[in-house]
């Protein structure tokens, strides 16, 4: 019986890059550059249905390197591009609005990992690694970072990251996928159901830094606790993942084909919608709708470090970080 396959390939589009497939014929594209994912296709009605929204070149990756991607050191926004840990002040970059969006100018996903490919027990995936030096972008710490993508013979995708530091720091990346389900981001997610155990959101400002409230979804355009379509919603929110629930959400195809269902240990995902900014764009799969894809990006509340209730985004040097996100894929 053939098994979880792991193979490394070059392309004039791409570069060197890595197929992962499984034995029902699922295949997970992955790269260096950001330590991310390019493709997840799915076998659908006899072909291939790629439910990853992304670009047809590397190139286009740099330009546009947020998607699917390893964002860190620090997903979502720093207020004021500055926090404070043991009552020193650090400075990082402000690259969005006097903020900093996703670790700034050159974050990890604008930097090339090494890669290692790994095969065991019905599955199969690569290692990426990245050190990233004490004082990059303003913050403290050696670290030594690992974004781990795995894709198994029944159906599962997951990414895992670890690290350590030899300093205190903030830590708290995410995998910044974008998805749609038909398989062509010409097609708009307003009629993919999207189901979150989450009843609260975590408040944000205009600039989308959070307040540190957090709100109920109940009676508002958050309400995805018992499943509903997306419909025109825009969204750019942390949704506060229901404390014992088993999974974080599900999110399913208009034809009812294709669905993934989130199991997480952060405790938040941030669900954002493209819209007219991201629309008449040129992807992979066709050319970008209004509302044509929406990212999943488990991870800590963004602003943790300013809001203890939210819990802790601090690496110490004496505790290893690992936190890991599993989408089972339903076809």
């Amino acid at each position: 019986m053939q098994m979880a396959t792991v193979t490394k390939l070059d392309s004039k589009a791409f570069g060197t890059y890595y197929e992962v497939k499984n034995e029902n014929g699922e295949i997970l594209g992955l790269h260096p550059f950001g330590a991310r994912a390019m493709s997840l296709a799915l076998p659908v009605d006899g072909t291939l249905r790629d439910v990853l929204v992304g670009w047809k070149t590397i190139t286009d990756y740099k330009e546009n390197s947020y998607y699917n991607t390893t964002i860190g050191p620090v997903a979502g926004r720093i207020a004021g591009a500055q926090f404070e840990l043991d009552e020193t002040i650090y400075k990082t970059e402000a690259n969005q609005k006097g903020n900093t969006l996703h670790g700034g100018f050159v974050g990890f996903d604008a930097r090339n990992w090494e890669a290692q490919t790994f095969t065991k027990d019905n599955e199969a995936g690569v290692i990426f690694t990245l050190n990233d030096p004490d004082g990059n972008h303003g913050f403290p710490g050696n670290l030594a970072a690992k974004a781990i993508y795995t894709l198994t013979d029944d159906n599962q995708y997951s990414f895992k990251f670890e690290a350590t530091t030899d300093k205190k720091t903030l830590f708290n990346p995410t995998n910044h996928g974008y998805y749609n389900l038909t398989g062509s981001p010409s097609e708009s997610i307003d009629t993919h159901n999207l189901q979150i155990n989450a009843h609260f959101v975590a408040k944000t400002n205009d600039d989308v830094t959070t307040t540190g409230e957090k709100v109920a979804v109940a009676g508002t355009k958050f309400d995805f606790v018992t499943g509903a379509k997306i419909g025109e919603t825009l969204l750019d929110d942390p949704f506060l993942i229901d404390e014992g629930a088993q999974k974080a959400l599900t999110l399913t195809a208009p034809d009812g084909k294709v669905a993934l269902s989130l199991m997480t240990q952060a405790p938040a995902v941030v669900i954002y919608t493209t819209g007219t900014g991201e629309a008449g764009t040129v992807m992979k799969n066709g050319v970008m709708a209004n509302h044509g894809a929406v990212a999943i990006e488990p991870q800590g509340v963004p602003g943790t470090e300013i809001y203890p209730q939210f819990g802790s985004i601090t690496l110490t040097a004496d505790k290893p970080y690992t936190m890991e996100s599993t989408f089972k894929l339903i076809f």
